[in-house]
């Protein structure tokens, strides 16, 4: 049947041996430091997303909380602003308030003077009238001031 040559088949051995010492010196050694290399910067890629993705979640966490506080901080001061108008509104009014009523007092105050002048002015007009009428009428010479004053009073 088949005869096999003893000779052909060590020859196979020794050069499929060659054949597996150049391709291991030469292929095989730089194929597994390439592929050894290219896990470790896949594994660095992937450590370097799942460190990016936490930075990002704690930065975007971080910018919630400042918009939070800046929220909070914008109302607090709102509010104060509020008070601090409603404070000023209230000194305001209450300026105000004194303001017409020092205006007012001191309009009643000329009106009760010019009131009292001019009862004073009627008051003389009227003697002076009283005392020209009694003269008139009756010839008293002796008619002054003092005594229609004295007779007002009594």
């Amino acid at each position: 049947m088949f005869e096999i040559d003893l000779w052909i088949v060590v020859a196979q051995i020794i050069n499929f041996s060659i054949l597996f010492f150049i391709f291991k010196k030469f292929v095989s050694d730089s194929m597994v430091d390439l592929v050894e290399e290219r896990k470790m910067l896949l594994d660095k890629l992937y450590k370097a997303d799942i460190y990016y993705d936490e930075k990002v979640k704690n930065a975007n966490t971080r910018s919630e909380q400042i918009i939070n506080d800046a929220h909070k901080s914008a109302k607090e001061l709102l509010t104060q602003s509020e008070e601090i108008a409603s404070e000023k509104t209230q000194k305001m009014i209450k300026k105000a308030n004194s303001d017409v009523k020092y205006i007012l007092d001191s309009g009643r105050k000329e009106l009760e003077k010019e009131k009292i002048e001019m009862f004073e002015e009627v008051k003389e007009d009227a003697i002076e009238l009283s005392l020209k009428l009694n003269e008139k009428l009756f010839a008293w010479s002796c008619s002054n001031n003092s005594f229609i004053d004295k007779q007002v009073k009594n």
